[in-house]
């Protein structure tokens, strides 16, 4: 799709007084990695953290709010955005670990 039409009709979708679902939210989040490239940030680390959290609360919530999410994917999704933030995070000189409790 291209991205014009996605945006037309994001803008759409957002401004109707329904309650926004979860591809909409979705799309939200890959339409605000796409405008990252336009912002000029002061830590050029900071862009990539930004980037992978969108796609992270993008892919959580398709997984878990779509229609008729099941709630057996929720092991793999947390198992997955764990892997990614962690990634994230290494490229920062950290790391995501269990507390141990």
């Amino acid at each position: 799709m291209d991205p014009s039409d996605l945006r037309a009709e994001l803008a759409e979708r957002l401004a109707n007084s329904t309650a926004v679902d979860a591809d909409t939210f979705n799309a939200a989040c890959f339409m605000l990695t796409r405008a990252l490239e336009g912002l000029e940030f002061s830590t050029p680390e900071a862009a990539p953290l930004v980037r992978r959290l969108l796609r992270v609360a993008g892919r959580v919530v398709i997984d878990t709010a779509a229609a008729g999410a099941s709630p057996e994917v929720w092991p793999n999704t947390k198992e997955m955005a764990l892997q990614w933030i962690d990634e994230a995070l290494r490229a920062l000189g950290y790391e995501a670990r269990p507390t141990g409790g």
